[in-house]
């Protein structure tokens, strides 16, 4: 075992049961490093809140906040993968509109960018900004803000049709949640990785 924050491989059993890292000083409880791994892995395998919670008996409220911090950490995980890249193939922008609402003014407005074969997302204004617009406003606003002509859509469409079936599951998402549900989406469809210390 190594530290959870710093991975400095000298760490000490204290008397109450928890580890201190002989470099930067810090303590951490296995027991906790226990109950981060099991949200972890429930949530990597796409289990509901109530069945990670009934499958490792932790509290609900417990996992509900664990799930919240891991979608913190992938947000801020494809945020460093995109910054690593420097090719930059083609944009598309897309609007997402939930099946309770045909008002457009409702739709979820966000720019997907296909970098070196992944997809990296960027949450554009809210289409609200746009009411007392008429649709043909609206539409021609897209086409004037349309950043690269896009020439081959695969990978972005591939992301989008994910996304719209990965989307469906949580049978509506509010407003402040949903960059996070999207970073979740883009961090599950690159295939990128996620451990427990990343969590601390």
């Amino acid at each position: 075992m190594s530290c959870v924050y710093c991975n400095h491989y000298i760490i000490y059993k204290l008397k109450d049961g928890y580890y201190k890292c002989a470099k930067c000083k810090r303590k951490f409880s296995p027991k906790k490093i226990e109950r981060k791994a099991k949200i972890l892995k429930g949530f990597l395998d796409e289990l509901t809140p109530q069945e990670i919670s009934k499958k490792y008996s932790i509290s609900y409220a417990t996992v509900v906040k664990e799930i919240k911090n891991i979608r913190k950490v992938i947000a801020q995980i494809c945020e460093e993968e995109f910054l690593k890249k420097d090719e930059i193939k083609e944009f598309e922008e897309y609007l997402y509109l939930p099946k309770s609402t045909k008002n457009i003014l409702n739709a979820q407005n966000f720019l997907t960018i296909d970098y070196g074969g992944k997809i990296y997302n960027i949450m554009l204004s809210p289409m609200k900004n746009y009411a007392g617009f008429d649709e043909e406003k609206i539409k021609s606003f897209f086409r004037q803000s349309r950043i690269i002509k896009v020439q081959n859509h695969a990978n972005i469409y591939k992301f989008w049709d994910y996304f719209e079936k990965f989307i469906k599951k949580y049978k509506g998402v509010k407003e402040e949640n949903f960059f996070y549900y999207l970073k979740e989406a883009e961090f599950r469809f690159n295939g990128f990785k996620i451990e427990v210390k990343d969590l601390f």
